[in-house]
C-alpha cells in the first residue's frame, strides 16, 4: 500500500513539475490560470477565431480560444455560449469528463439554454463513450494520464438525462444503458427495478422486449445463486405473462419461456437430488414427499418423469412381497438414478 502511494504521489509531482515547465500560472478571479489563456483580444474576436477553428475541426485552437472567453468573460452571452462550444473541441479531443464539465457549465448558466438538447445529447453520448471503456483524467487535472475508470460519471450523465427529459427518447436510452450496466456489475435487483422503470415509462417502445428478456435473464441467474428462494420463479412467471400480454407476437417471447422452463427444470432437480439423498439413506417417506413436491409443482419437466419413475420404484419396492427389503441399505448410484 505504502508502495502503491508513493508511485502515485511521485507521478503527481512529476506532472506538477512538466506542467511549471511548460507554462507560468496566475491568479484570477480566486483560481490558477495559465497565462496563456488570459484573454488579448475583445470577446468578439476570441469568439471568431473558435468558431473558425470549430469549422475546420482544429479542436485545439477552438478549446483555447473557447476556454479563454469562459474564463475570462464568464459574465458575457458570448462567454456563457463558449461553454458549449468548449465542450464540443473536448468531446472531440477525446477528453470526456472535460467536455462533460463544460456542458454541464453551460447548463447552469443559461435559464434557458437555446442548445440545451444538443449539450445533453454530448453529455449522453460521452456517458456511453465512458461505458464502452474511456478513462478520465485522475482528479480532473489537464496534466494528468486517462487512468481513471469513467463509469461513475457515466451513470451520474444517465440520471442527469433521466431527470432532465423523463419522456425523452433519450431517457428511454439512459434507463436502457444504466440497467445494462447494473445487470453487468451483478447489481441484480437494481437492474431489474430499472428495467421495469422503463417498461412503465415507455410501454410501446422499441427497447421494452429486450427488457423483458434481460429480466428473464437475470431471474434465471438469480434462481442458480439461491436455489431456495421461490420468489424468483414467481417473479419470472410474471414476467413472461405481462410479456405475452403487451407482446404477443413477438418472437423473443420464445426465448423467455425457454429461460422460464430451463428455471423449472433447475428448481425440479433441485428437489430431485434432495429425494434421491433421502432414498440413498433409506428414508423412503422423505423421499416420496420430494419426489411428489417436484411433480406437482413442475409437472411437465424432464425432472418430474424421473421422479415419477423413483416414485413408482419406491412402491415396488414396499410392497408386502418386498416388505424385507426395507431394512437393508439400498445404496443407488447416478446411473441406476436415471
Amino acid at each position: 500500500m505504502k508502495k502503491t502511494h508513493f508511485i502515485c504521489i511521485s507521478l503527481l509531482l512529476c506532472c506538477l513539475l512538466s506542467a511549471q515547465g511548460e507554462a507560468a500560472y496566475t491568479i484570477k478571479r480566486g483560481r490558477l490560470v495559465n497565462t496563456e489563456e488570459l484573454a488579448t483580444l475583445s470577446p468578439e474576436q476570441h469568439y471568431h477565431i473558435g468558431m473558425n477553428a470549430l469549422e475546420h475541426c482544429d479542436w485545439r485552437e477552438a478549446s483555447t480560444q473557447f476556454r479563454i472567453l469562459a474564463l475570462n468573460f464568464p459574465n458575457n452571452p458570448l462567454g456563457q455560449d463558449a461553454q458549449y462550444y468548449l465542450g464540443v473541441a473536448y468531446y472531440n479531443l477525446g477528453d470526456y469528463d472535460f467536455a462533460n464539465e463544460a456542458f454541464s457549465e453551460y447548463l447552469k448558466c443559461h435559464p434557458d439554454p437555446e442548445l440545451f438538447e444538443d449539450a445533453l445529447a454530448y453529455k449522453f453520448e460521452i456517458a456511453n463513450q465512458f461505458r464502452c471503456g474511456a478513462k478520465a483524467r485522475f482528479f480532473g487535472w489537464k496534466q494528468m494520464p486517462r487512468w481513471a475508470s469513467g463509469d461513475p460519471l457515466a451513470m451520474e450523465i444517465y440520471d442527469e438525462v433521466i431527470a432532465a427529459m423523463p419522456c425523452h427518447e433519450m431517457a428511454a436510452r439512459a434507463l436502457f444503458e444504466k440497467a445494462q450496466y447494473l445487470s453487468e456489475h451483478y447489481e441484480y435487483d437494481e437492474s431489474v427495478v430499472i428495467y421495469q422503470q422503463l417498461i412503465r415509462r415507455f410501454p410501446k417502445h422499441e427497447y421494452i422486449p429486450q427488457c423483458y428478456v434481460a429480466i428473464s435473464k437475470i431471474y434465471l441467474m438469480k434462481s442458480k445463486l439461491d436455489i431456495q428462494n421461490p420468489d424468483i420463479y414467481a417473479f419470472a412467471q410474471i414476467n413472461l405473462r405481462r410479456f405475452k400480454t403487451d407482446f404477443p407476437r413477438e418472437e423473443f417471447v420464445c426465448e423467455v419461456e425457454n429461460d422460464l422452463a430451463e428455471m423449472k427444470e433447475f428448481y425440479a432437480d433441485n428437489l430431485f437430488q434432495t429425494g434421491l439423498f433421502y432414498e440413498r439413506v433409506c428414508q423412503f417417506g422423505a423421499s416420496i414427499i420430494y419426489y411428489q413436491n417436484a411433480i406437482d409443482q413442475f409437472p411437465d419437466t424432464q425432472v418430474a418423469m424421473r421422479c415419477r419413475s423413483r416414485v413408482n420404484w419406491i412402491s415396488t419396492l414396499c410392497e408386502p412381497s418386498a416388505a424385507a427389503l426395507l431394512g437393508e441399505a439400498v445404496i443407488l448410484d447416478d446411473n441406476e438414478c436415471s
